[in-house]
């Protein structure tokens, strides 16, 4: 049988390294985060190369350089050669230039009250 294309948007292979992160998993918080490998990425989505399993549906936090990505794992699948997981990550919000942010948000922080001492 031959595999039919699906997606609607091109995919750019890439080798470059992430963070995932489970969301949502308890009442108390979300997973820790742990380091994948995005194969390639697209508009719409990305594949990871992952050493854990992750069910569908599954939401996520992927951290890639200066971006972050939250989604939804679409599907696992064994890697090639045993080599841990293919997750597909359907993307559906995308952040970018984080250190610039990171940046404005202390420049726009208000200064400390400086300190004065009490006259008695």
């Amino acid at each position: 049988m031959q595999n039919i294309e699906k997606r609607t948007t091109p995919r750019t292979a890439l080798k470059a390294d992430a963070l995932v992160q489970r969301l949502g998993v308890s009442p108390s918080g979300n997973g820790v985060a742990f380091p994948v490998q995005v194969i390639d990425a697209g508009q719409r989505g990305m594949r990871l190369c992952s050493q854990e399993a992750m069910d569908a549906g599954q939401a996520v936090k992927v951290e890639m350089g200066d971006a972050m990505f939250l989604g939804e794992i679409c599907y696992c699948a064994p890697a090639p050669a045993g080599e841990g997981y293919h997750l597909g990550v359907v993307t559906k919000e995308c952040l970018s230039g984080l250190s610039s942010l990171q940046h404005l948000i202390q420049a726009l922080a208000p200064q400390p009250a400086p300190e004065f001492e009490r006259s008695r």
